[in-house]
């Protein structure tokens, strides 16, 4: 994909777009953000997916929670195209965490900001008005992790792949016990025709103060 189809798809500054590809691709070459070494695979693959979302979803005045951002996947794409939103980019290594804070000061991107911990450490509960995440986890267990931290009203998004709706199935009990309803699904492809299912969740009522459990508990013992 290049840049002409992705300004197309989506009104954002296609040459800030490049200057972050750029220095992610530069980067790789020493520390391990992507498989993907070229740019026109990235354009499509990271940022336009990234994007689809935002055909689903307005995040204009949001705050929101990037769960697990590594490379700055969706929320650095997602701060470029809504300048109005803020966006905490979390991600649990150190490394990651600087690279973001270096595309940060090299975009100049004056509403978003990185931090350093793992989702189930925050001590902000009910405080952010979206928590979304990129082919994080599987669902139930991201559910868990996210809901905690989320207003109530406020949606829990999750982008997934083809296996989505067989995740989905698993995470029945899960939506029951986090107090979420599906308020939205969105089925959409890449240009390439990979398909991407786009998960939106509304949170009707303040979380259980046992959740999250330990991460050793959930991933062991899931909803």
């Amino acid at each position: 994909m290049d840049y002409q189809t992705l300004a197309k798809a989506f009104p954002l500054d296609t040459q800030l777009v490049d200057q972050f590809l750029t220095y992610l691709l530069k980067v790789n070459q020493v520390m391990n953000l992507t498989s993907i070494t070229k740019k026109d695979e990235a354009i499509e693959k990271h940022v336009y997916d990234s994007l689809l979302i935002s055909k689903a979803y307005d995040f204009s005045h949001q705050l929101v929670l990037d769960v697990g951002s590594g490379g700055g996947f969706p929320g650095i794409p997602l701060a470029i195209l809504y300048p109005t939103a803020h966006f905490v980019l979390l991600d649990a290594t150190k490394k990651k965490v600087n690279y973001l804070n270096d595309v940060i000061k090299l975009l100049k991107l004056t509403n978003v900001e990185a931090k350093c911990a793992r989702i189930e450490e925050l001590t902000s509960r009910e405080h952010y008005d979206v928590v979304i995440a990129r082919a994080l986890s599987e669902l139930r267990i991201y559910l868990e992790l996210a809901t905690p931290f989320t207003k109530v009203n406020g949606h829990i998004i999750a982008l997934k792949g083809a296996k989505a709706n067989t995740e989905l199935m698993a995470s029945k009990e899960a939506i029951k016990k986090l107090d979420l309803t599906l308020e939205h699904t969105q089925n959409t492809s890449l240009v390439n025709g990979e398909e991407r299912v786009n998960f939106i969740f509304r949170k009707l009522k303040k979380t259980n103060a046992r959740y999250p459990r330990s991460f050793g508990e959930i991933k062991h013992h899931p909803l």
